[in-house]
């Protein structure tokens, strides 16, 4: 399942209790689906790294009766103990699943199931939910005991895909010339493979997230570069970057549109087309689409389709302001999607 589709499907799980397992590579979003889905759904998110977990830490340490006569119980600790005293919707993530030791996993059977530890039971309100590299990730993951895997509802397997990647960073402000470059180069979205060396042999999402956090800052060092996504993509990377000295201002583009350059480059022609849907709203469509008409329909329908999906992410997340209006909402929208390229476009 691609990494859009499960964030939007566990949303669904979440509010129906069922206890979802994802599995997939490092680096792929799946511990961040689960906290996603709990800001849309307004859920409190308690997160516990199973690696980091113990018998004891899972079923909390032996202590004595607080009165004579009284049962002996056990206490609780962090994550696991605020789930036990949550009143409100509760996701409880168990992540790195399959990094646990054996006798951890054993103890956290009955939680999975029953939401039960010792005599006590998880509220009605907590729903459990892990993630896990699987065997051969070079995650120290041996697999899972059988009585734990057949105790989620569902075990979804996820999957990077260009289109999701894409809307993300746009949504959270990425550099138009990264987009562009995953867009122009889609196998180097993911090509990581384990390596038992202390560098990065390959990009995952998760890496190109941190080149876009060093890009924002600043940082365009081809050796800080490659320790995100590898010396491979890094040279590629920055080499695609070098195009941007040769491109029109996105300013001037769209205040000119009808005769601001229109780059030859089919690659320049992805920066820009990822630069306009980086500027794109309500109040400059007309002009955006003016642009875009001018290069093959391809570009235009990355680019307009990009920013609609990535306004759409930045309002599940609630990062939107609140007096924003829809690009949708926009005249020049509404003229354009009843001609025909609208149509080719938003149907492509």
């Amino acid at each position: 399942m691609r990494i859009g589709e499960y964030r939007d499907f566990l949303i669904k799980a979440l509010a129906k209790r069922k206890r979802v397992l994802s599995k997939g590579k490092p680096g792929v979003g799946k511990s961040f689906a689960h906290r996603q889905a709990c800001e849309v759904l307004g859920w409190d998110y308690i997160p516990i790294c199973a690696p980091l977990q113990s018998p004891v830490k899972i079923g909390g340490y032996p202590r004595p009766p607080e009165k004579e006569g009284g049962d002996a119980t056990h206490a609780l600790f962090d994550g696991i103990a605020r789930a036990f005293r949550a009143v409100k919707n509760t996701h409880l993530h168990i992540d790195d699943l399959g990094m646990a030791n054996g006798e951890t996993l054993k103890a956290i059977v009955d939680l999975v199931q029953f939401g039960r530890i010792d005599n006590r039971t998880l509220p009605d309100c907590v729903v459990v939910g892990a993630s896990s590299n699987d065997v051969g990730h070079g995650a120290d993951v041996q697999g899972l005991i059988e009585p734990l895997k057949t105790r989620w509802h569902t075990i979804i397997e996820i999957e990077t895909n260009v289109d999701d990647v894409v809307v993300y960073g746009l949504s959270r402000g990425w550099p138009a010339d990264l987009l562009a470059f995953i867009r122009n180069t889609p196998h180097a979205l993911h090509d990581w493979k384990p390596s038992k060396s202390l560098s990065i042999d390959g990009a995952c999402p998760r890496g190109w997230e941190y080149v876009a956090e060093w890009i924002n800052d600043g940082f365009d060092d081809s050796e800080v570069i490659a320790g995100c996504v590898g010396k491979g993509r890094a040279t590629e990377y920055l080499a695609f970057r070098r195009l941007m000295n040769d491109l029109p201002d996105i300013d001037q583009v769209l205040l000119d549109p009808e005769g601001a350059q229109v780059p030859e480059n089919p690659s320049a022609k992805y920066l820009v087309a990822m630069a306009v849907a980086s500027k794109m709203c309500h109040g400059n469509f007309g002009r955006c689409v003016t642009y875009l008409k001018r290069m093959p329909a391809m570009f235009r329908i990355f680019s307009i389709r990009d920013a609609i999906k990535a306004e759409g992410e930045r309002r599940k997340a609630g990062k939107l302001a609140d007096k924003h209006v829809p690009i949708a909402a926009s005249r020049d929208y509404t003229a354009w999607a009843c001609t025909s390229d609208g149509k080719l476009v938003m149907t492509a």
